[in-house]
Order: structure tokens, then sequence, then C-alpha cells
């Protein structure tokens, strides 16, 4: 089994349990959380395991940069409160989502066949409209749960626009990291984080 694999079921095994200690004591009264999103955290940890068995081609790596954003957006900053013990966190969620959707960027070129080391202008370009797609969908998302579960995640009471503006503000920001650090690695030649990355999905 690969080192990726084992990783996934264990990062999907620690969730599940946090998940359900923090539903059972909110279900006791000994704890105050979202009680649907902890429902909903169950089908979200196992969507990937769900799509392969309609025969969608989910790879280890796309599921691991899943897991990662599913965990540290819904289960550390919804369930565990995050979001409002740490007044940064949402925008820290946001800003580690663009620099991992900017890798899954990286991993759909090469899944399609598309990727070409020397077009690095293109593939920058792709990587960030990766990032700012998956970010503009997820605040679809954010709007759609708020409007249906009367919740307030994108903080309409106070400016939803500025919410969102600066969520999708920091997915770019961390897309360019992503991509200054492959410039930077493919203009001097070296092998460090990125290309080791893309390599490895060869």
């Amino acid at each position: 089994m690969k080192k990726i694999e084992i990783t996934n079921k264990l990062l999907i095994v620690l969730a599940a349990l946090t998940n359900t200690v923090c539903l059972v004591l909110t279900i006791l009264g000994k704890y105050d959380s979202n009680i649907l999103v902890m429902l909903s955290n169950y089908a979200l940890l196992i969507l990937p395991v769900i799509l392969r068995k309609f025969k969608v081609n989910v790879s280890d790596l796309v599921e691991l940069v899943y897991l990662v954003f599913v965990i540290c957006a819904s289960l550390l900053g919804s369930v565990l409160h995050l979001y409002g013990i740490i007044y940064w966190y949402d925008s820290l969620v946001h800003y580690i989502s663009g620099m991992l959707t900017a890798l899954l960027g990286f991993i759909l070129l090469i899944d399609f066949k598309k990727f070409d080391k020397k077009s690095y202008a293109f593939n920058i370009t792709y990587i960030i409209f990766v990032a700012l797609a998956v970010a503009a969908l997820w605040e679809i998302f954010e709007f759609s749960a708020d409007s249906i579960l009367g919740g307030d995640a994108q903080k309409v009471l106070e400016t939803g626009v500025m919410d969102t503006m600066k969520d999708i503000i920091c997915a770019l920001l961390g897309s360019i990291l992503v991509s200054v650090c492959y410039l930077y690695e493919y203009v001097n030649n070296k092998k460090l984080l990125i290309t080791n990355f893309i390599n490895g999905l060869k």
C-alpha cells in the first residue's frame, strides 16, 4: 500500500473520530457545534471513495489535497470553532486552499497529458485559474448553504461582498506563491518542492 494511500486512510479515520466525539458531546449538551455540518462531514470525508465506486478516477494525491482542505475548512474551522477562536484562521484556510488548488491544477495538467515543461507561462496561468475557479465555486457553495440552512458563513450580516472578495483574494495569493516557486525552480533549473511534486505525478 502506498504511503499516500495510508496517509489518506489515517486522515479519514482521525477526522471521523474527532467529528464523532464532537457530535456525541453536542447531542449530550456538553459541546456546542452545528450538527448538520458534522453530519455532512462524514459524506465529505468519503466523497473520493464514493466517486471511485462510480468509476471516477480520483488519484491518491488528489484525495490527499482534498482531505487536507476539508479537515482545515470544515472540521477544524467549523466544528472545532477555529474560525471564531483565531480571527485570521479563515484567511489562512483560503490562502492554503489557493496553494492546494494550484497543486491540483498541476495534477489535472498531467492527468490530461497537457503538461509541457517548456510552457511555463501557460502552466502558471492554468493553475491560477483553477485556484480561482475552485475559490468561486466554494463561495457559491457557502452562499447556497447559508440560504438553505440559515447560517452566516459568508458574514452577510456584516458585508458578504467583503468576506467573499477577501476569501478569493487569499486563494489567489496562495496560487501565486506556488506559481512563483514553480517559476523560480524552472528558471534556475532547481529540483525543489514544486518540481519534485510534479515529477512524483509522472
